[in-house]
């Protein structure tokens, strides 16, 4: 269940699409596409827009996506935001940015598959800087959905915000 502040900006989601092909093996390829409204006239409750929730016992593999910066032809407005994840217990993380002007579109490609485990929700963190106008931003997906491993894998979260000490890393 997701807090009412990420519920929220889940329900504004638009024009959602999804297309699934069963693969045989318990895999499925799966394609995700929707805009979100962006700008002063849009009520949103932060930034995170949660798109897809991993199901119990599967694991979602996101190997590709693209981002549209909207219809507004500017290099005045710049759409960027975060890839990243929504744990089970509501905490968005980052794990890739990504930026584009407005009504350009980018595809990206990770070098290995970012891995969503049972649970979790792929999420956006939309955010527009420059002109502040109305416009959509829209971002597509493709990933694999696997069964998950049926012992319970070791996950490691840690946050470092920057000082003048040396960065710590993990443990």
């Amino acid at each position: 269940m997701l807090p009412d502040k990420l519920d929220h900006n889940y329900r504004t989601l638009r024009s959602f699409t999804s297309y699934a092909c069963d693969l045989g093996d318990g895999t499925v390829e799966r394609e995700i596409s929707f805009h979100v409204d962006l700008g002063p006239s849009t009520e949103r409750h932060g930034d995170a827009f949660p798109v897809w929730e991993t199901p119990p016992g599967r694991m979602s593999l996101l190997s590709d996506w693209s981002f549209n910066g909207g219809h507004v032809l500017t290099r005045q407005l710049v759409i960027g935001g975060s890839l990243g994840r929504i744990t089970a217990e509501g905490e968005y993380i980052y794990v890739l940015n990504c930026a584009v002007f407005s009504g350009e579109m980018q595809p990206w490609s990770v070098a290995r598959p970012v891995r969503y485990l049972p649970g979790e929700w792929l999420a956006v963190c939309f955010h527009y800087t420059g002109l502040p106008l109305d416009t959509q931003v829209r971002a597509t997906f493709r990933l694999l959905e696997v069964p998950a491993p049926e012992e319970a894998l070791e996950v490691e979260v840690w946050e470092w915000g920057g000082s003048e000490e040396r960065f710590p890393g993990p443990g």
